[in-house]
């Protein structure tokens, strides 16, 4: 392999890696290069424009945008599972920008039902993670989910997509090594182990599990605290991975290699290409490029339900998504 076309290799490598920053289980490969599929569009009406108090904006062309989902399935090879970690990835080309939008998995909001049979049910206000669990297969959970969160987005494209499931967390933290982050919140005192809000502790593979998925079920919202927690990880995450991807991009490379069977993804090795060169370049702060859904924790009848902000949603669309007309 020439130097050229194994740099162009490391560099795909090294995209589908930082895609890590939508979710710590995200890692974009195309499993079968013949089967890249796109998203329907049905779901995508009248998106190219929007009028918001009395301004007319259009839609943001230049942005690529890539649901991520983290897979919470008890058997991965006998459950469909559902939505743990939901994400968007936000790719600017204008601006050279990334922005990642994360979504509380208790969000209410309308998604598609079906019966075992796979028939629709049509559309029904339930907890957005369910949308995954309705797919027959786990392509059909993303397209479940993209298309969920579009309506939920006022009806933003959402074409592509990729998971995996959040039982690789170990191997995706082996990646790294152990990690040093400081606690955000005390919702993990529960446990008895000491962790209280403002201290330095070094996640392993002994703790990470704990850490990043553990909520006290007695709680009400304990779901908001673990995002927290895991935004936390992330931010040291990223740190780490890119230093590595600097000073040992092969020996990085060769550790994800084991992760790629498991993806879940429609997005093509050219692609893949285009985005890496996006992500290795493109500005990122993660002090102001990560973005909550706005809402409102409330208590449901049986579980923990949040509550989207309809006026700070669309306020936040148009932030993300859009530019007005005259631009």
């Amino acid at each position: 392999m020439n130097k050229k076309k194994k740099h162009s290799r490391y560099l795909a490598y090294a995209g589908i890696v930082l895609l890590l920053i939508g979710i710590v289980a995200a890692i974009l490969f195309l499993k079968d290069p013949d089967q890249a599929t796109t998203v329907s569009d049905t779901t995508y009406t009248d998106y190219h424009t929007h009028t918001y108090e009395d301004v007319d904006y259009a839609y943001n062309s230049s942005i690529t945008t890539i649901l991520l989902l983290g897979i919470d399935s008890e058997d991965p090879d006998n459950e469909q599972g559902q939505a743990d970690v939901i994400s968007l990835l936000l790719l600017d080309r204008e601006n050279e920008q990334i922005e990642l939008l994360n979504i509380p998995r208790d969000t209410m909001t309308e998604i598609l039902l079906s019966d075992i049979q796979g028939n629709s049910l049509g559309w029904q206000r339930q907890h957005l993670n369910l949308a995954y669990a309705y797919g027959r297969t786990p392509e059909d959970g993303c397209m479940n989910t993209a298309q969920a969160v579009s309506r939920l987005l006022y009806q933003v494209p959402i074409p592509k997509y990729a998971a995996i499931d959040l039982s690789r967390i170990d191997e995706m933290h082996a990646i790294v090594g152990d990690l040093e982050v400081v606690i955000p919140n005390d919702s993990l005192s529960y446990l008895g182990r000491g962790w209280r809000e403002g201290q330095t502790i070094t996640l392993t593979e002994e703790n990470l599990e704990t850490y990043l998925r553990s909520r006290d079920t007695e709680e009400n919202f304990s779901n908001t605290d673990r995002m927290e927690r895991q935004e936390a990880y992330l931010k040291a995450y990223i740190g780490r991975l890119k230093e590595l991807l600097e000073t040992d991009q092969e020996g990085t490379i060769r550790k994800v290699s084991t992760l790629l069977e498991d993806i879940t993804t429609n997005i093509s090795y050219s692609d893949v290409q285009v985005y890496s060169e996006m992500l290795l370049s493109y500005g990122y702060d993660p002090q102001t490029d990560i973005h909550l859904l706005p809402g409102t924790d409330t208590v449901g009848e049986l579980h923990d339900e949040y509550e989207p902000d309809k006026a700070q949603v669309e306020e936040m669309v148009i932030e993300l998504f859009y530019r007005k007309e005259s631009e």
